[in-house]
């Protein structure tokens, strides 16, 4: 029964002819009653798995925590300086992150966008808002990823991952790079 429920909702998840919203959500496995929950067994505890992400990730950064696969796009593969439009180039590394997304486990992907120290506050948190959006929505048109939902982001200059000047106060362009990038952290 429940495999038949599976296989039905991975046709209906399946069909359509446009891409569906990226940000659809999933429902639930819930145990049918031939299959008790965990919690309702007797004598046993809590379990786990790490799921195997073997997706080609050459040219991402990536890293790993307990429950999340986090990675770092730089924004200069994505978009052009100051755009929020992926550039053509960018869908070789968005593929891949599609990839990492399908082999991992259901839950949120959040996708944040930050941005250099240039320009005022309020326009850089728009930019980096707009580019987390324009990845999801790149997503969006990805089987096997639409069906996943999405939390957007924008934190602007407000996470620098390098100095955006240098000691004596002079412009970093190699600090300031580093700082426009797009954030992925997917469940694992």
């Amino acid at each position: 029964m429940k495999r038949a429920l599976i296989g039905l909702l991975l046709l209906a998840g399946c069909s359509g002819d446009g891409p569906a919203p990226a940000n659809v959500v999933e429902p639930a496995a819930t145990p049918t009653a031939d299959e008790p929950s965990p919690a309702a067994t007797p004598g046993k505890g809590l379990t786990g798995a790490v799921s195997s992400l073997s997706a080609d990730i050459s040219g991402l950064n990536v890293r790993t925590t307990e429950t999340r696969t986090i990675v770092d796009l730089p924004a200069d593969t994505l978009f052009e300086f100051d755009r929020a439009e992926l550039t053509p180039q960018a869908a070789a590394n968005l593929a891949k992150l599609a990839e990492l997304i399908r082999q991992s486990p259901a839950g949120t992907v959040e996708v944040s966008g930050h941005t250099d120290a240039k320009g005022d506050d309020a326009y850089n948190l728009k930019l980096s808002e707009q580019r987390a959006r324009s990845v999801v929505d790149w997503m969006g048109a990805q089987v096997g990823v639409r069906q996943r939902e999405f939390k957007v982001v924008g934190k602007g200059e407000t996470e620098p991952i390098a100095p955006n000047q240098t000691a004596d106060g002079a412009d970093d362009p190699a600090g300031r790079a580093k700082n426009r990038r797009v954030v992925v952290s997917i469940p694992r």
